[in-house]
């Protein structure tokens, strides 16, 4: 008599539902690790850009962040729990003004007074971007370990 045996779909379905049930976990690893890969690359960009860094404080205020759900991985500047300070001293503030740059105030206008400085704005260092660009192609090769990864248990050899 013909028939067709699913007796190995109810395992693979069995294995299926184990490892959706660690997913969140494994998922979380991959974003704690790329979160981690990113900090090097911002550190890297700050080093590299020519900002003068040397007492490290701009490379320290910069922290990783990991969803609450661990769905997605960040690098920002420190907030005021994390010692970031608030107003336009804080990290967050200092970060943007030296990736993007920022207007310098204008002359007081006060007779006989001869500004030094002859330009309108000073440009950024743009860590954050020259960091994003050389993340991606190492975000992508722990996407491809991750995906392997989940393959493997998958089929049952890990």
């Amino acid at each position: 008599m013909q028939e067709v045996d699913t007796r190995e779909m109810v395992d693979f379905g069995r294995t299926l539902s184990n490892l959706l049930g660690e997913l969140p976990e494994m998922r979380r690893e991959l974003h704690e690790e790329l979160a981690e890969l990113a900090k090097k690359e911002v550190d890297a960009a700050i080093s590299s850009s020519g900002l003068n860094d040397s007492s490290g404080d701009i490379r320290r205020w910069q922290a990783a962040h990991i969803g609450s759900g661990g769905g997605y991985a960040a690098v920002r500047a420190a907030s005021e729990k994390e010692g970031g300070g608030t107003g336009p001293n804080s990290a967050g503030a200092i970060t943007n003004d030296l990736e993007g740059g920022h207007k310098i105030r204008p002359p007081s206008g006060k007779p006989g007074y001869r500004p030094r400085i002859r330009m309108a704005y000073v440009n950024g260092y743009h860590f954050y971007q020259t960091a994003r660009s050389s993340l991606e192609a190492k975000a992508i090769r722990l996407a491809e370990q991750f995906v392997e990864k989940f393959a493997k248990k998958l089929e049952g050899e890990e």
